[in-house]
């Protein structure tokens, strides 16, 4: 192996990674979401285009690391009451 210093990784939670209540498409889609800089667009077509996956798999999969605890979404609203965009929280340990 090299010893030059790699830049292009990303961290992931090793509590998550060894959880056995995540599924292994939900580890995937937490490690897309840190990978990716804060304030990208983490809109769900976004999302399902990465994972290669429909929106109701890529939303059960937010709502499944959800549950866990692992992330939290903060839906906002735009200047027209409407639900905007959504920001994420990813956490490396359960929140709750």
């Amino acid at each position: 192996m090299d010893d030059k210093i790699l830049i292009d990784y990303c961290l992931v939670s090793k509590t998550l990674i060894e959880d056995r209540l995540v599924s292994p498409k939900a580890k995937a889609l937490y490690a897309i979401l840190c990978n990716w800089p804060q304030g990208y667009d983490c809109s769900l077509k976004n999302l399902s285009d990465e994972m290669r996956s429909g929106k109701e798999s890529v939303s059960d999969l937010l709502k499944e690391l959800e549950d866990l605890g692992y992330i939290e979404r903060n839906r906002i609203r735009g200047p027209d009451g409407r639900y905007d965009i959504t920001k994420y929280s990813v956490f490396t340990k359960p929140s709750h």
